[in-house]
């Protein structure tokens, strides 16, 4: 059986928008993702991609998590993302690619909201 992921917006702290990934994201899930990316930054002056429950991406995801830091960058709005080592499969794919620190990505959603919390609230 093929467990789908679920992908969720919700709003931490003033300004910030935070994107859950759980389970499973692939082409399956690519377009929710998108789509989840897309009002964060609509609504947001800053977007934390929350992988800690993702438990497997695929380089669809990815694509798509770099097209919202992307622009992120262009409107100069902060982006993060966070990825704990609960998932090793997740975690070694961002190392792999080195993504890991390009990102980057940080240990916590309470260190990558951090990361991104002086650009909130200011554009």
């Amino acid at each position: 059986m093929q467990v789908s992921g679920e992908v969720a917006v919700s709003a931490p702290r003033e300004g910030v928008g935070l994107v859950t990934l759980t389970g499973e994201h692939d082409l399956g899930t690519v377009g929710a993702v998108r789509e989840a990316l897309e009002r964060a930054q609509a609504e947001h002056d800053a977007v934390v991609v929350d992988l800690c429950g993702a438990t497997f991406i695929d380089s669809s995801i990815l694509g798509a998590i770099l097209e919202g830091r992307r622009q992120a960058r262009e409107q100069e709005r902060g982006f993060a993302v966070a990825c704990d080592n609960s998932s090793e499969p997740v975690r070694r794919v961002l190392e792999v690619t080195g993504l890991a620190r390009e990102l980057p990505a940080h240990p916590s959603v309470e260190a990558a909201l951090e990361a991104v919390m002086p650009r909130a609230g200011s554009a």
